[in-house]
């Protein structure tokens, strides 16, 4: 018993630890509730999204960059087959430095169930794929959309 606990405590330290570096408010992972599961996404990064005569922004997600790819994540996602129940933003592009990518999308989720994409996006990544900006149209509709981000 005194072994859990003695683990639990390490466990829990080593969590504030990283939510404190990154930001105190936002716990990153997965976590189900109610048969739906749900990931969160946590740091620096950030998005404005101009769509429909409405700004949003975005904040509080991450950035990744491999060799070959680059991504930017924001918010929580729902995973399918559950219907989404918080703001998400997302790009990957298949790339390992910076340029215009053409035919591109750009994943959006809304509270109340909503999921869209900007389809057939020019994606612009810059700074040595810490920034960029992005423009497309809804697929459903075709509402124009744009903005920015930032790692």
């Amino acid at each position: 018993m005194r072994t859990l606990l003695l683990l639990a405590v390490a466990a829990s330290a080593l969590v504030w630890t990283t939510q404190a570096s990154s930001h105190a408010t936002c716990t990153p992972g997965v976590r189900s509730s109610g048969g739906v599961s749900y990931r969160t996404f946590c740091g620096p990064a950030r998005a404005t999204l101009h769509l429909g005569g409405k700004t949003y922004r975005y904040s509080g997600g991450e950035c990744e960059r491999t060799g070959t790819s680059f991504a930017i994540n924001l918010g929580t996602i729902t995973l399918p087959p559950g219907s989404p129940k918080y703001r998400y933003f997302g790009i990957a592009v298949f790339t390992g430095k910076d340029g215009t990518y053409k035919e591109q999308a750009v994943a959006l989720q809304f509270p109340g169930g909503k999921r869209t994409s900007l389809f057939h996006a020019r994606i612009v990544v810059k700074g040595g794929r810490t920034q960029g900006t992005f423009a497309g149209k809804t697929l459903s509709g075709g509402i124009a959309g744009s903005g920015t981000f930032h790692c």
